[in-house]
């Protein structure tokens, strides 16, 4: 089921437009932070079960407080029961450091957790055994431990591990069996140069069968070298690689982006989330398609009815993570007993759609659940394509479709094209006898006189399984470059990962142009179709969404595109924040008094202080210094602004003033030290007035 939601009467939306307008350009380059000694010592303890992710964005982050409030996540991210109030995991963990640091750093310069049989022993827990060889005088000291291993991330049923103390001293080190040989265990000086590893093995299992078996190869029950698919390096790469397949890293990727946006409360309350995003064109215009699927949802029931109260904040962001464009908004859900009980089983998925310009960006998503205090972050890159082809887009995979009502046929809907509606799943699983809808757009595709269009689901190797009936380019080339869509009977495939592939061939059959999309076919029949809270917007172009892709331009400094676009929103409805980035770009391209004409009814209308700013600038930039400070003295009545100050400064100083200019800069330098450019104004000031 689809809930649609019309977006002028369910929801209050607010775009947060970022003037690209700097004042003084005074910012200072964020210095390297050393990390505090219990920050450190916090790494070194948990780096065996820490993913390359987590480490990296911890050393990212520039607070203690945003450092405590890491440490607490990533110890929820392994709590293996959130619900109750102690973490096991980490209470463990905290007895496997105690146990490390009793038994294994002595006669070390190491703590024993530091060591690396505290390593393994962190990362892997106590052995099913763990035998010591420690006073016989034909090998080395050494330990066996003997595991069990987790099969579900590449190991071995069960496996060995042998540390050994060289020359008798210092620390256990592991021993590698297909490296070093099992010469290494034995102490050299007894047998001179007649020790081969044959002898080896031999003088070992006069100690232990067992430990002569593990001295030859890890894997329990196999022998000898290069007898085995899983060598005992296998093994050892295995286990070094085992946190990060066991371990999610999800949460950490997402913590720069949403730990400014969650409050105190919601610290602890992680949500993993399925997310995909998509790009399709609708009358001319690019558009991310997305759905976002938390793990679980929480209501409260009040009244017989449940309700839930959720924030979205929607960040768009360049390659380097400055920001392009950001929108935040309230999501009210409300569901009475029939609704809640007939979809509880399933998962939810938030669905949206965000126009946007061509280029490359990461896109960011924090929904915040006010009800249930948690929340849940994803991110993704996307690449905008322009206009230019011939080019496939994405292939998108549905749970069948449905008809889009008559009175949204005219807006525009996630996953809906040409009045059709796929029911589109983060994931991408389906079921067995399920009948999969496939949907694909390209671009530059006209013209293309005796060419096709041929869909097919393949085996991962390539091998095609089934495909859907070839269809002529030109019968099928619909609007926006749609190429219609092809339906697949899921019965007779056998539980498994495929892909569907999509081409465009030429009159000889030949592949010209070609996309895919993998999925997973179930082995059992569960829930794969979300319930689904869809948003529904007016359609490219009107003034929101002309005023949305504008600001994308602005803040990736494309100016001369933002311009055509601000002018048509303004025309279609005159918004004071459609007229104040088109004021702003005006400034930005040097187009003065055109910025004075756009800002001009916004200031006159409610005396705007973004107004009255940019107008200040227009005047500097026309020189009429004057006429500048007419704003900026009005500014200065209203807030004291470090930009505002500097500026006004400036025009003081162009007009033979340099006694209030500087008392203007010492004010703004008191309140922000680090301007060494306003420092420099100061001084040039100074000397005039002298």
């Amino acid at each position: 089921m689809i809930i649609s939601i019309d977006v002028e009467s369910a929801l209050k939306r607010r775009a947060l437009i970022i003037a690209l307008v700097s004042w003084a350009g005074l910012s200072s380059a964020a210095a390297k932070v050393e990390l505090p000694e219990i920050h450190k010592n916090w790494l070194d303890m948990v780096d065996p079960i820490m993913t390359s992710a987590e480490r990296e964005v911890f050393l990212q982050l520039r607070t203690d407080s945003d450092r405590d409030r890491f440490i607490r996540f990533f110890w929820k991210q392994r709590d293996p029961y959130p619900d109750t109030p102690e973490n096991e995991f980490s209470k463990e963990y905290t007895a496997r450091v105690e146990f490390a640091d009793r038994n294994f750093g002595i006669g070390s310069h190491k703590k024993g957790h530091l060591t690396e049989r505290g390593t393994f022993y962190l990362l892997l827990g106590p052995p099913l055994e763990r035998q010591r060889f420690a006073t016989h005088s034909e090998i080395w000291p050494m330990e066996l431990w003997f595991y069990k291993g987790e099969e579900q991330y590449g190991l071995p049923p069960y496996f060995y591990l042998i540390f050994y103390q060289p020359e008798g001293i210092g620390d256990y080190r592991l021993y590698y069996p297909g490296i070093e040989g099992p010469e290494k265990l034995v102490i050299p000086s007894l047998y001179g140069e007649s020790l081969r590893r044959t002898n080896a093995v031999e003088i070992i299992k006069k100690v232990s069968a067992e430990l002569s078996s593990a001295a030859t190869n890890y894997v329990a029950g196999q022998r000898g070298y290069g007898m085995s698919s899983l060598s005992s390096e296998a093994v050892i790469a295995g286990v070094r690689e085992l946190k990060e397949k066991k371990f999610s890293s999800g949460y950490a990727r997402s913590f720069l982006g949403f730990k400014d946006y969650v409050e105190t409360e919601y610290t602890d309350n992680f949500l993993a989330s399925d997310f995909k995003v998509r790009i399709f064109r609708t009358n001319g215009q690019n558009y991310l398609h997305w759905t976002l699927e938390p793990e679980r949802m929480s209501f409260e029931l009040r009244g017989g009815v449940y309700l839930a109260q959720f924030e979205l904040l929607l960040r768009l962001e360049d390659p380097e993570g400055a920001l392009v464009y950001q929108s935040q908004e309230e999501i009210p859900l409300r569901l009475n007993e029939e609704q809640y009980r007939g979809h509880e089983r399933r998962r939810f998925a938030f669905q949206d759609v965000l126009p946007v310009a061509e280029g490359a960006f990461k896109i960011h998503l924090l929904l915040k659940n006010k009800t249930g205090r948690d929340f849940t972050s994803v991110e993704a890159r996307v690449a905008v394509p322009d206009g230019a082809g011939p080019r496939l887009g994405d292939l998108l995979l549905s749970h069948g479709q449905g008809t889009v009502p008559d009175a949204e046929r005219s807006r525009i809907k996630p996953f809906a094209f040409q009045g059709i509606q796929f029911n589109v799943s983060a994931r991408d699983d389906f079921i067995p006898g399920e009948t999969m809808v496939c949907f694909l757009q390209g671009a530059g595709l006209e013209g293309s006189a005796g060419r096709s269009v041929v869909f097919g689901i393949h085996a991962l190797d390539g091998q095609l399984l089934t495909a859907a009936d070839r269809k002529p380019l030109a019968d099928v080339l619909g609007p926006d470059g749609a190429l219609g869509t092809a339906r697949f009977d899921l019965a007779g495939l056998k539980p498994g990962y495929y892909e569907v592939r999509a081409s465009i061939e030429d009159a000889g059959g030949r592949p010209v142009l070609g996309a895919k999309a993998p999925f997973v076919l179930l082995s059992q029949p569960v829930a794969v179709s979300p319930w689904t809270y869809a948003r529904v917007r007016d359609a490219f172009p009107d003034a929101e969404a002309l005023t949305i892709v504008a600001t994308q331009y602005f803040m990736t400094r494309r100016y001369d595109n933002a311009v055509p676009l601000l002018e048509r929103a303004v025309a279609a409805k005159d918004r004071p924040g459609a007229r104040l980035l088109l004021a702003r770009t005006m400034f930005a391209l040097n187009r003065f008094r055109d910025s004075l004409s756009a800002a001009g009814p916004v200031y006159e209308a409610s005396a705007d202080r973004e107004a009255a700013k940019v107008m200040a600038l227009d005047w500097a930039g026309l020189k009429d210094w004057a006429a500048a400070l007419v704003y900026l003295e009005k500014l200065m009545e209203g807030a004291t602004e470090v930009g505002v100050l500097n500026l006004a400064a400036e025009c003081h100083l162009e007009l033979g003033r340099p006694e209030q200019a500087a008392a203007l800069l010492e004010k703004s330098l008191s309140l922000a030290p680090d301007q060494p450019a306003a420092r420099a104004l100061l001084e040039r000031a100074r000397k005039k007035g002298d």
